[in-house]
């Protein structure tokens, strides 16, 4: 014998007796995908650096970390407090040295140009305290600016389709170190030479985008 009141078709939300109808369900612990993120599901763009963002094969999004303000009191255990500093762990890209190592060498004059290696004339210092002074190795007929120092970068984050859904945007970087190169006679295989370069930064801002497909 059918259930008495039992589901008829009118109404939507109701199976029968203790059966509820999970189309209806909303379970806040429910996650809206289950898809895992992949060390792959990445883009990365570097304004000052063209030719490292298309050799790209690695880039980390760095720690963050903040430090705790402690509050001295009589006793031996101390209290803490929010409002110390934030760390934030430096910015690592690794590439694929081209056969020319002209993405090498964009890091290495940038390394170059930001501090006295060997001839402040030759550095971006010396362009913003002379006026008259032209800096030709980069193209600038122009003294530099401050922010010349800088470059800002965007790290993307994709899905599983590998399309865009989260843009990290990491403020006033500039290299802070750069691997060598190891040439080896030995080696029979033509692998690729892969380099690191490390960068410091202000901070980074995350940003989630509305492309929900």
């Amino acid at each position: 014998m059918a259930y008495e009141g039992g589901y008829t078709g009118e109404k939507t939300g109701y199976t029968g007796p203790g059966i509820p109808d999970i189309t209806r369900v909303t379970n806040p612990r429910q996650p809206d995908t289950n898809n895992y993120l992949s060390s792959n599901y990445f883009k990365l763009e570097i304004t000052r650096l063209p030719l490292v963002t298309y050799h790209c094969q690695s880039a980390n999004l760095p720690s963050l970390s903040l430090t705790p303000t402690e509050q001295t009191n009589p006793t031996g255990t101390p209290i803490k407090w929010v409002g110390g500093r934030y760390i934030w762990e430096d910015f690592t890209v690794s590439f694929v040295v081209d056969e020319d190592m002209k993405n090498w060498i964009e890091v290495f004059e940038w390394m170059e140009d930001i501090a006295i290696m060997t001839d402040n004339k030759r550095t971006m210092n010396y362009e913003l305290n002379s006026s008259g002074y032209e800096f030709h190795r980069t193209g600038r007929s122009s003294p530099g600016q401050l922010g010349d120092y800088f470059s800002n970068a965007s790290l993307i984050i994709t899905n599983s389709s590998y399309k865009p859904k989260l843009t990290v945007h990491i403020t006033d970087m500039f290299p802070t170190a750069l691997s060598g190169i190891q040439f080896n006679s030995t080696n029979s295989d033509n692998e690729p030479i892969i380099a690191t370069a490390t960068f410091a930064y202000t901070y980074y801002t995350i940003n989630r985008l509305t492309n929900d497909a």
